[in-house]
This record gives structure tokens, C-alpha cells and sequence, in this order.
């Protein structure tokens, strides 16, 4: 199913005025049927649809694995499931320590900005990555951010990741439903490109998580870490660092070429 949809549109500018077709994201409605009832309709770009309803379910404490769920049809835009009667235990998720090199982090927030084709095209998505070393994983895209992260959640399910050595990087703003939704899956460590509210930080100091913000260019802003994460400087943001601070004398110490 096509997540983009064209329109014949009037464009004003200034002094000049075009009619030209214009790609939209799709917003298609979502029936969840859990146990032969209505459970909830969404609104979602149609792609990764399985991924998102596993993702909801596990958001919504339905279920708390993959192995929870006995059957799951996908028809139309109506999502049938049958779930087990019991629910398998909750993972306990394991917390490993984790160092973000800002110029690897500086490099990886400018390469994310051309992932998202729905966005190129239409800029009405949102995004979000699970990610290691720098390097995606599994990269989600609706016109929802909780449906964006509900999906990637959906993917380390029935992949049954571990999540121990990976972050969460997402275009949106992290509310206190986003955070929730990180927190019940197991990360140690969300970032962001946009910003987070209040609650989302009163949430992350109180669970103790790593929050990250405003992942832009080459600067973030970090409004929770914990004994668990390390900022770090890699050889090559050392030598530019030095450069800033003591000039270029102090470069060339290091080596008689221009590094920067």
C-alpha cells in the first residue's frame, strides 16, 4: 500500500504562483481486534503494519513478548489478534555501559536526516532508529511519533533483540507517552533531534534513563545521564578541540599537517 498519495495543489509564492501535484502522507485507519473485540483504532502511514500493532499491544501491557500473541491476521485496515490467556513473564533487560563519542554522534544525526524518504517527499513524517556503533539497525517512519516508536518496538520483539549495547535516535519530540514507551521496552539511552517536554525529563531523572536533545549539526543537549553513559572525545574531536582552544601551533605539535 502506497504511504504517499499526490494532490494538484495551488502554490502561492512571492510574485509567483504555480498549480502543480504535490506528494501527502497517507493517514490510514487501523482497527486492532483483540480476542474477536474492538480494542482501539489508529491512524497510521500503511507500512511495517504488523510491526506496529506487536509494538502497540506491548505498549498497552497486553502482552510482553512475541510468544504472547497465538495468531495475528492483518486484513485490509483491520488487525486481528488472539492472544494466550496467560502472559509469558516480562523480560528483564540487560543495562551494559555505553560511551556516545560526540563527533561519531555529530556524524550520525546529519546522516539520519536523509534517511526518512516519507519525509523527503512529503515532510509529514516521523522517524526513529534502533541503532549500534553508530550504524541502523531498523529504521521505522509514520505520520505518528508514538506509531514511529511503537513500530520499532514491534521489530525488537519478534526479533527478540538485545537492546544492551543499542540506543533509540528519533526526529521527534519525546513527550511523556514517548518516554513510557522506552522505558517499558528496556532502553538505556533515547536521543533526539527535536526536543523533550517537561514530564519526559521529570520521567527520565526519575527512571534514571539517558535522555539526549536537539541532536542537531554538531551540538545536543543531555538532560538525564546516569553512571551507565560516557561523553567521550574521539582522537580526531581532541585534535580539533585543541584547535579551538590553543590554536593552530598547538595542531601542528601533533602533526606537521593541517588535520582539520
Amino acid at each position: 500500500m502506497n504511504s504517499v498519495k499526490k494532490y494538484q495543489i495551488e502554490k502561492i509564492g512571492k510574485g509567483k504562483d504555480l498549480s502543480l501535484m504535490d506528494e501527502v502522507i497517507v493517514e490510514y485507519p487501523l482497527e486492532i481486534y483483540v480476542n474477536g473485540e474492538k480494542f482501539k483504532r489508529l491512524t497510521c502511514t500503511p507500512v511495517e503494519i504488523e510491526n506496529l500493532v506487536i509494538g502497540y499491544l506491548y505498549s498497552e501491557n497486553l502482552i510482553n513478548s512475541i510468544s504472547d500473541i497465538k495468531n495475528l491476521k492483518i486484513e485490509e485496515n483491520k488487525a486481528y489478534v488472539e492472544l494466550y490467556k496467560e502472559k509469558s513473564k516480562k523480560k528483564t533487560r540487560e543495562i551494559k555501559n555505553q560511551a556516545i563519542d560526540r563527533e561519531n554522534l555529530f556524524e550520525f544525526s546529519k546522516r539520519f536526516q536523509n534517511e526518512s524518504e516519507i519525509f523527503k517527499r512529503t515532510g509529514g513524517a516521523h522517524s526513529c532508529a534502533l541503532v549500534k556503533n553508530y550504524e541502523i539497525i531498523k529504521f521505522e517512519e509514520d505520520v505518528s511519533r508514538s506509531n514511529a516508536v511503537d513500530k520499532l518496538i514491534g521489530y525488537i520483539l519478534k526479533n527478540e533483540i538485545d537492546l544492551s549495547d543499542k540506543f533509540i535516535f528519533t526526529s521527534c519530540r519525546i513527550s511523556e507517552v514517548i518516554m513510557e514507551k522506552i522505558l517499558n521496552i528496556g532502553f538505556n539511552l533515547l536521543i533526539s533531534q527535536s526536543c523533550p517536554t517537561s514530564f519526559a525529563i521529570d520521567l527520565a531523572r526519575a527512571k534514571n534513563i539517558n535522555l539526549i536533545g536537539f541532536a542537531r549539526g554538531e551540538r545536543f543537549n543531555i538532560y538525564k545521564k546516569n553512571e551507565n553513559l560516557s561523553i567521550i572525545w574521539g582522537w580526531y574531536g581532541f585534535i580539533r578541540c585543541c584547535k579551538n582552544w590553543w590554536g593552530d601551533w598547538l595542531t601542528s605539535f601533533f602533526d606537521g599537517k593541517n588535520w582539520i
